[in-house]
């Protein structure tokens, strides 16, 4: 049974608020009142797509950190991947709701199961995309198997969110280059190349 239009397009303009709500004034301020107020939507309407405010508040969350399906770039060589790849994560830091969120996220991750899951489910997403990137370049003979590729990956995903998050510093392409060549070094140094 296909669900009602209306009911879709209310859940998205209740959503397309809280993101809004959620961007300008902060986590603390996404209330059913506050979005009721910016759409128009009754409370009792919110009320019933999201009973209380941490589940309105984490559909949005969700709905930010869902990013587009955009498969990596795997043909090489391994330099060339992982900086297509970052600079993806590079852009979406410094250029989209979810770099202008990312903060907020971590922090309600501290005390908010759903939240912790979205973080979760976000990294788990983009480690596979680089875990890709890097057996790619096994399978082309760039780097040999014995590569500690976990502990690169998290390298790889962790130092932009860390230098945009933790340290206040630009992601910017001179940063990006640098990245990638310690990354490529590492690979090579620990396969024997």
């Amino acid at each position: 049974m296909k669900e009602d239009p209306r009911l879709i397009a209310t859940r998205q303009t209740a959503l397309d608020a809280a993101q809004r709500i959620l961007m300008d004034e902060g986590v603390l301020h996404v209330t059913h009142g506050a979005v009721s107020k910016a759409t128009g939507i009754s409370r009792s309407t919110l009320y019933r797509h999201w009973p209380d405010a941490r589940s309105l508040r984490d559909a949005a969350f969700r709905r930010i950190a869902t990013p587009p399906n955009i498969p990596p770039k795997t043909d090489g060589p391994l330099r060339s991947d992982l900086r297509w790849l970052l600079g993806v994560l590079m852009g979406a830091l410094n250029d989209t709701p979810w770099g202008q969120i990312a903060p907020q996220v971590v922090a309600a991750a501290s005390n908010d199961e759903e939240a912790r899951l979205v973080i979760t489910e976000f990294m788990k997403d983009r480690f596979a995309s680089v875990e890709a990137v890097f057996a790619a370049a096994v399978g082309r003979g760039e780097i040999t198997a014995d590569v500690p590729v976990d502990q690169l990956i998290e390298l790889a995903v962790a130092a932009p969110y860390f230098r945009k998050l933790i340290r206040h510093e630009a992601l910017d392409e001179d940063w990006l280059d640098r990245h990638v060549d310690l990354l490529c070094s590492i690979a090579k140094t620990n396969s024997g190349q």
